[in-house]
């Protein structure tokens, strides 16, 4: 890790590590580069309940919120993920699950099958999910929190 990228690491745990101070949560703050480059932060301890409660609204926040303020701080160059107790990458795993239940049936019915809102960070696990699929294309609908995926099957020799 070049000395720049300890000391970005450095400025962004004080940074998450004051906000949780100042929310009153009980965490600990470790921060990391990732095998892609980016920064990981990791959250652990008594209030992991709370940051993942409401489907992990408070995480997807924390994370929007370090990525505005740091991104323009490093001029575009980074990206960063904030997790807690490895609920990321549980998460991914059951949405793409989730996606392929849900094209399997669009498929099957010929018929949308809507899926809950959910933030934009896992729409896009769903329509990557599914990215790669000739028999179904995925949509974005509605506005705000109300925001959900339409998953849609697609009849043979579709080309849009």
């Amino acid at each position: 890790m070049s000395s720049a990228e300890e000391e970005s690491c450095k400025d962004v745990q004080e940074f998450v590590e004051r906000v949780i101070r100042d929310c009153g949560l009980r965490l600990e703050v470790k921060v990391g580069l990732l095998e892609d480059g980016s920064v990981g932060i990791d959250l652990a301890g008594e209030d992991e309940g709370l940051v993942l409660s409401e489907n992990g609204r408070l995480l997807y926040a924390l994370n929007h919120l370090v990525n505005q303020v740091f991104f323009r701080r490093m001029k575009g160059s980074g990206a960063f993920r904030v997790d807690c107790g490895g609920y990321r990458s549980l998460r991914e795993r059951e949405l793409s699950l989730l996606a392929e239940k849900a094209a399997e049936r669009a498929r099957t019915w010929r018929s949308k099958v809507v899926l809950q809102p959910m933030p934009a960070a896992e729409r896009r696990i769903v329509h990557l999910a599914l990215a790669g699929r000739a028999d179904v294309r995925t949509e974005s609908e509605g506005r705000g929190r109300n925001r959900r995926v339409t998953i849609v099957a697609v009849e043979p020799g579709y080309d849009g």
